[in-house]
């Protein structure tokens, strides 16, 4: 492969760096990606110069995919709105917290399955939203309940029903179920990696509850250990099942799913005992019409594959179809309760606020993937990856890392730099399957770290503990959240280190 000349390398780089500088500036994705989508454009236009015809081919391959991601962010919002208002997320959050028996296995459970099962149905970082309050609740300090939280984020590749995976697979050219299997297997490492982070962070909250008892403290540590470890086998390998048997959008929902009813039914074992009722049932609901209908329509299309057209097999088991269902149930559930205490603001107010939430994320979102399309399509990622050839296959875990903390998101990150991977694989003569997988696993990750998210899950943390944050000085909160931020870098060195590592010996 011709290396390129260093301007070309350096134009073909220039919307990456310019995403870079707008959100280290910190002016947000939706400015970075309006200066650096045009830019790709015009560059591609000027210096690359792709064949029309190959061009508007790739599009017409890739237009489904975007609209896909797209209505998979909108219906997901949506839902996320809908069971916030009506109070849904509460009352599930509550009815689990009552069913664990220790703090370690409570953690465990919110960090291991609460919070991965409520990023993949519904992504966007909404599972911290669900998980630091919960872990505040729990006894977990300020700067504890956010790292924690924010380590939830270990299955982003299936965030959402996996739209940055497809993102990935749709611009390498890899089949998305082969992806996922892959991505299962190297996403081991960061899993271990949070595992270990969430046993010893319980364990100090635990025994700074109790320093004096030693004996129970060293009880606790197994026990926390154990009840980590469980939960970490679990999901891992109920990802990994469930892309095998099932394909790759509902595979976070399973694997987190099992991690659930595993804990939970062990709790039960153990004595542990929570009260199930007709308003569990109720907020429960959405996601068990969502779950299972999308279960169902793989079935049945997998079945009846010879029998169906092709459209109509893939629109049945769609993941935006599913989510539009779920998201729906949602606000008939809510229409029919909104006189309850636990509703907080009317049905369709939700759905506004859903929609309005969508609209910056979206745009963002959409133009990153345009932007993606377009350096692929032009050769633009090609020359990077060229570039870059010399530093070997481990620099590709590396590069997107840092698209994962620049725009928080696996999809803005596959968008910039999947090409790019898969081009550094070809030139070191590595599995390109491998090192593509490699890299989602880094960037997913690294979203945990990405500046956005770290604020969010600080500020919900604190919230969480009025009494704490009420009697704090001006400044105590950007050193909270700067603590926040050094922790979660420390967890994202850590888990890509061992991608680089693994990418390196390809």
């Amino acid at each position: 492969m011709t290396t390129p000349d260093l301007l070309t390398a350096a134009l073909a780089a220039l919307p990456v760096l310019l995403t870079a500088a707008v959100l280290l500036a910190g002016r947000g994705s939706l400015l970075a990606a309006s200066v650096a989508t045009p830019a790709a454009a015009v560059l591609a236009l000027w210096r690359f110069r792709p064949e029309a015809e190959t061009a508007r081919s790739s599009f017409l391959d890739y237009a489904p995919v975007l609209a896909e991601v797209l209505l998979i962010l909108l219906f997901g919002m949506v839902l996320a709105q809908l069971l916030q208002a009506s109070g849904a997320m509460r009352r599930i959050g509550d009815w689990l917290l009552a069913s664990s028996p220790s703090l370690g296995a409570g953690t465990a459970l919110v960090v291991l399955g609460i919070v991965p099962f409520a990023e993949s149905v519904t992504g966007f970082g909404i599972g911290v939203t669900v998980g630091v309050p919960l872990l505040a609740h729990m006894g977990h300090g300020i700067v504890r309940a956010a790292v924690l939280g924010l380590c939830g984020l270990v299955m982003v590749p299936w965030g959402a029903l996996a739209p940055g995976t497809t993102v990935a697979a749709s611009l390498t050219g890899l089949d998305l179920t082969e992806l996922g299997i892959a991505t299962a297997g190297v996403n081991v490492v960061p899993l271990v990696v949070v595992a270990a982070v969430t046993a010893a962070l319980s364990h100090v909250s635990g025994a700074g509850r109790q320093r004096s008892e030693r004996q129970h403290s060293g009880r606790a540590l197994l026990a926390t250990l154990g009840w980590t470890a469980l939960a970490a086998v679990v999901l891992g390998g109920g990802v990994l099942a469930a892309n095998i048997v099932l394909g790759t959008p509902p595979a976070g929902v399973l694997g987190s799913g099992a991690v659930i009813c595993v804990l939970l039914v062990l709790f039960r074992l153990r004595g542990t005992r929570a009260a199930a009722d007709a308003a569990l049932g109720r907020a429960l609901l959405p996601y068990g019409v969502l779950t299972a209908g999308l279960l169902l329509a793989q079935l049945v299309t997998r079945g009846l594959a010879e029998a169906l057209p092709a459209w109509l097999a893939h629109g049945l088991a769609a993941p935006p179809l599913w989510l539009a269902i779920g998201a729906g149930t949602a606000f008939v559930l809510m229409h029919r309760a909104q006189a309850a205490p636990a509703v907080t603001d009317p049905p369709a107010q939700a759905l506004r606020r859903g929609l309005r939430a969508w609209l910056p994320v979206g745009t963002a979102t959409g133009l990153f993937m345009l932007m993606g399309w377009v350096m692929t399509v032009s050769g633009m990622s090609a020359a990077i990856g060229t570039a870059l050839a010399g530093l070997g296959p481990g620099a590709a875990p590396v590069l997107s890392a840092v698209g994962g903390v620049l725009t928080g998101s696996n999809t803005g990150a596959n968008a910039m730099f999947a090409s790019t991977t898969a081009v550094l694989a070809e030139s070191a003569d590595a599995s390109v399957l491998v090192l593509v997988a490699a890299g989602n696993a880094a960037a997913s990750i690294s979203t945990l770290a990405a500046p956005s998210r770290v604020a969010m899950a600080a500020a919900l943390a604190a919230s969480a503990q009025d009494a704490a944050s009420a009697q704090e000085a001006p400044g105590d909160a950007a050193r909270r959240e700067r603590a926040v931020l050094l922790r979660a870098l420390a967890v994202v060195a850590v888990a890509v280190a061992g991608l680089a590592a693994l990418a390196a010996g390809l």
